[in-house]
């Protein structure tokens, strides 16, 4: 069957995360390529859970992968969790088995470490030499009474197994690359080659669209549907997910740089990460980079995703949430950024919902993540901070006379502030320019050494709104807590 058949009759994708650890970006990306394109067919989107590892699947990853899809927007149509569909893997294992397609192995561990050793000197692509496939009755009984617990494995047909996919092409497949695999383990539990094409089966999936690390999982998965008779889902292996120095994204090598739930906390936003994902791999035009969800949708087509490799370039996705944090208005803003205050301890019950809105309009487009407003404006909340030494050193100076030059600064600016008949901006910038524009003083000067008196650091929003936004009183105690320092 042809794609343009197989789209024209109901479209139904899949993604199958195991909830082993938190939802990866190439996850995240795999789900939104199987959501853009069932929305897109007006199709079905099914998250299936692959637990069939009892030992390593918890679900408090399972729960975590809920939230990150959510969170993203990726809400999908039906929902299975393998564990809960042992009876009917066991039911096609059996026919399997007496269809003569799969065997019962009673292989050792020490046996098998044996066999791949073999294997290596011989420098055979087989780790696994078939001794079971053809056991006599009466080893049969004799493995048994020793107690040993078999594994179930799958006859590899000795045929080209042909692979044809959407994004790589077609090839065919040397058998003798392939080995007798174990489709359940000897505890019973059937693997993830098996329960993969049983439920694309029985869910009646129509494209398989997943990275290209499933690629050698392709022919085995194949070879198990032709043998139980299913008809063959559409295969689309979209690209690996790399790091900028070519190596695979992966948990083990970066940590939790890879962690949806990492970028949701950092304040990031949801929009701008569907952007990010969705471009990993996949474009529309040498132009576009800016895409909304509904443009996605629109837009989005597995003939355009490449076959090699995409970078995961961090710096693309702060810019790409600057520019989304910079498209929601001021009270918007206040909303995303209040529970990082609140995180820092930073906000009481007292504070207005007015005044913390103009701290945010003061801080303007300094957003890359909503994170960053802690940097930005911890200083409003407390006047518990450190002078930043390299600010200090290059704007209090390190010599006497550079000191006294930024006492008297600061000592005149306090005056000056003290007498002004109104504390608003016009107000203050207007006595400010006037005392160092008739003393000849910076500009530059002035400002720094009261913004490091004020705030502790060198940079921030506007001087003159951060004074007013903190109020003369708090500016002039602060001024005296520098000067003490000075």
């Amino acid at each position: 069957m042809n794609e343009s058949q197989k789209t024209d009759e109901q479209v139904r994708v899949r993604m199958a995360p195991s909830p082993t650890g938190f939802l990866h970006v190439g996850g995240a990306r795999t789900a939104l390529f199987n959501w853009l394109f069932a929305r897109q067919h007006n199709g079905t989107f099914i998250l299936r859970i692959d637990d069939t590892d009892a030992a390593r699947s918890t679900d408090a990853s399972m729960q975590e992968i809920f939230d990150a899809l959510k969170w993203l927007g990726i809400n999908w149509d039906e929902k299975y969790v393998q564990s809960e569909r042992r009876n009917i893997y066991d039911r096609y294992v059996s026919q399997l088995l007496d269809s003569g397609h799969a065997y019962y192995c009673y292989c050792t561990q020490e046996e098998l470490e044996e066999i791949r050793t073999e294997s290596r000197k011989a420098k055979s692509t087989r780790s696994y030499d078939g001794r079971c496939r053809e056991l006599s009755s009466d080893m049969v009984e004799r493995y048994v009474s020793e107690g040993r617990k078999p594994t179930v494995r799958i006859k590899i047909p000795d045929r080209q197994i042909r692979v044809d996919d959407m994004i790589l092409g077609s090839r065919n497949i040397d058998p003798l690359t392939l080995e007798d695999e174990v489709i359940v383990r000897s505890n019973g539990m059937p693997n993830y080659n098996l329960t993969s094409i049983v439920d694309d089966a029985e869910m009646q999936i129509t494209h398989v669209i997943r990275g290209t690390e499933h690629l050698n999982n392709t022919p085995k998965q194949i070879v198990i549907a032709t043998a139980l008779g299913f008809n063959l889902p559409l295969f689309a292996h979209i690209p690996l997910v790399l790091d900028d120095t070519g190596r695979k994204l992966s948990k083990r090598h970066h940590g939790d740089l890879v962690a949806v739930n990492r970028y949701r906390e950092q304040g990031y936003l949801p929009e701008a990460m569907l952007n990010f994902v969705a471009r990993l791999g996949w474009s529309y035009d040498d132009k576009q980079e800016i895409f909304s969800v509904d443009e996605l949708v629109e837009k989005f087509d597995l003939a355009r995703v490449g076959k090699s490799g995409s970078v995961f370039d961090i710096k693309k996705l702060e810019w790409l949430n600057s520019h989304y944090i910079n498209q929601l208005d001021v009270s918007a803003r206040t909303d995303a950024v209040i529970p990082f205050w609140q995180q820092e301890g930073l906000l009481d019950a007292t504070e207005e919902r007015d005044w913390l809105e103009r701290i945010v309009d003061a801080v303007g487009e300094r957003l890359t993540t909503f994170q960053d407003i802690i940097p930005q404006t911890r200083y409003f909340f407390t006047d518990d901070y450190e002078y930043e030494p390299k600010a200090v050193k290059k704007w209090w100076g390190s010599s006497d006379e550079k000191k006294q030059s930024a006492r008297e600064i600061l000592t005149n600016l306090q005056q000056i502030l003290t007498d002004i008949p109104t504390f608003d901006l016009e107000t203050v910038e207007s006595a400010v320019w006037k005392y160092t524009d008739e003393n000849d003083i910076k500009r530059v000067a002035a400002m720094q050494a009261m913004r490091i008196a004020l705030t502790g650091t060198s940079f921030g929003p506007s001087l003159f709104d951060i004074v007013v936004l903190l109020g003369k009183d708090e500016v002039l105690k602060r001024i005296d807590k520098a000067l003490a320092n000075l």
